[in-house]
């Protein structure tokens, strides 16, 4: 039996966003599942306990999970219950009331899945995340929050308005939108269409190796509980084959027509850092070189060429635009247009079916004219070509990449079984002499650890504020602007499928992975703006 990938939901939101509304709906829809109230099931009980709580935190838990199912007599009103609330963290910490339903439900009812609600804090929001929970933000426009509070409460909407901003100011719940799995705009977005979302998130199925789910159309569980990658990696893989792909790389030391034999793609991350190491390592006497597409950061380039310096590589920044078809800026422009349309259920089947064709047409002599979902794959048609027009410039006949996974997958048509490749061909002219584009982490079979070990060698520090393992929306605009809408029309992360193929080869694990595509990345410019600042569209 596959577990689920969550054990329960918390909907955050403001007062009058609709989340007790919308926990309500979910729990019709699946009956199996189990309601809790923070106010009926911790701010009430303690209240009414009040000259008797616990000096420490452990201890007050302890005491309301005793307390949990029993009638509690009083009933203190809204804005005792907000003035509580605020007693209890100062008291004990922020994350309180998380803490303490979790312990319930570990203690009371641990095989049923929650739904909980009338929840507030941000720092309650990473903690039911952190522990296993779906985090759900419903963001409502502050005109449509004072309409609901005022007939809710029978307040004017001067007073509601007033009530938003004191819960704002006490709990920061407009924060929770920042960290959250999945958000709605509750103005736009109508209560079916979030539950069916939110449903999908649910019951999707993880496989047990990767962080491949069912909600990804690309991606099918078998019953083994694995992905179809990861089963199909386990059954094939071959280190022989990489072993003789080795060898042929090193036979291509000294093989270059002018001062280099070799092209190394660096960003100055730790990736390509420690592949131009080894690269200089094996006997290679290669160009360092960064493709300029004007919407990765400038600070990349900056790094890259400290990098290259340190290393004693020569160095070229390269503007990658050069090598853009007119049908590539439409793709661009399309994708823009595409980004720019209002959330509603249409457009999420507009992404779905987009994401599907955007995995068929990426391929760098593709002419389809089409929006893609996965930058990446729109990036790829102009990168690749970069990679095969820059090798035959400057005489050489490798490209050695810092990839972690496989450059190629094959079908071998005699045995059937499946290729996993690190080396990829590429010859669009049969008149002149191919490129081979080499993933060395993956030919060498390197792990995360590995790669750390090098970098501490040569003194290499994680950049302030980035993780050593990130989603590409790290160190890519064009990413980066695009990641939280297409998470959201999705119901997955845009960069899941290749971290899950990291996961796969076991470069890095599960959990690291998961790390990485939990971390929201905020952009202040739509996909849009940043391809008009890169003089794309």
């Amino acid at each position: 039996m596959i577990k689920r990938k969550y054990k329960g939901i918390a909907v955050f939101g403001a007062p009058g966003s609709g989340k007790t509304t919308i926990a309500k709906l979910f729990l019709a829809s699946f009956l199996d599942a189990k309601y809790i109230e923070a106010f009926n099931t911790v701010i009430n009980p303690a209240a009414s306990i009040k000259e008797k709580l616990s000096e420490n935190e452990s201890g007050f838990i302890q005491q309301i999970n005793k307390l949990y199912g029993k009638k509690i007599k009083q009933k203190i009103d809204r804005e005792e219950a907000r003035n509580f609330f605020s007693h209890l963290k100062n008291r004990y910490s922020s994350s309180v009331i998380a803490k303490t339903i979790i312990h319930i439900h570990q203690k009371t009812f641990s095989k049923k899945f929650i739904v909980i609600a009338g929840i507030r804090g941000y720092k309650n929001s990473t903690h039911f995340k952190k522990n296993g929970y779906l985090v759900v933000y419903l963001k409502t426009p502050d005109k449509h929050l004072s309409v609901r509070v005022s007939k809710r409460e029978s307040f004017s909407q001067k007073e509601a308005e007033k009530e938003r901003q004191i819960e704002e100011r006490l709990f920061s719940t407009n924060k929770v939108e920042k960290i959250a799995h999945i958000s709605f705009n509750t103005a736009v977005t109508i209560k079916k269409e979030i539950v069916n979302q939110i449903k999908a998130l649910v019951e999707a199925v993880e496989c047990k190796k990767c962080v491949n789910v069912s909600t990804n159309m690309s991606s099918t569980i078998e019953k083994s509980g694995l992905c179809d990658v990861c089963e199909r990696y386990e059954k094939n893989f071959s280190k022989e084959h990489l072993r003789k792909e080795l060898e042929f790389l090193l036979s291509l030391r000294s093989s270059g027509r002018g001062k280099y034999d070799a092209m190394v793609g660096i960003s100055g991350g730790k990736d390509s850092t420690a592949t131009l190491h080894e690269a200089k390592r094996m006997g290679f006497t290669p160009l360092a070189f960064s493709l300029d597409t004007r919407y990765y950061p400038k600070h990349i380039f900056q790094r890259a060429k400290q990098v290259a310096k340190q290393l004693d590589v020569d160095y070229e920044k390269i503007d990658a635009r050069k090598y853009m078809r007119p049908v590539d800026r439409i793709c661009f422009e399309k994708t823009a247009d595409l980004y720019d349309e209002r959330d509603s259920l249409e457009l999420k089947e507009k992404f779905r079916k987009w994401y599907v064709e955007g995995r068929r047409h990426y391929s760098a002599k593709c002419q389809h004219k089409i929006p893609f979902i996965r930058t990446c794959q729109l990036c790829r048609r102009l990168v690749i070509r970069s990679y095969y027009g820059e090798a035959q410039k400057h005489g050489v006949g490798v490209i050695i990449l810092g990839i972690n996974e496989w450059a190629g997958l094959s079908q071998d048509g005699e045995s059937k079984k499946f290729v996993f490749s690190a080396t990829r061909k590429l010859q669009p002219f049969k008149n002149k002499p191919p490129v081979y584009i080499v993933h060395l982490p993956f030919l060498l079979q390197r792990t995360i650890k590995d790669t750390e070990k090098i970098l501490r060698k040569l003194g290499w520090k994680i950049p302030r504020g980035e993780r050593l393992i990130e989603s590409n929306a790290n160190s890519c605009l064009f990413a980066k602007a695009a990641e939280n809408k297409a998470r959201r029309m999705l119901g997955f992360h845009p960069d899941a499928t290749r971290l899950a193929r990291e996961v796969t080869v076991g470069f890095i694990s599960k959990k690291q992975a998961k790390l990485a595509l939990e971390k929201i990345h905020n952009c202040n410019k739509s996909v849009r703006q940043v391809l008009r600042e890169a003089k794309i569209i």
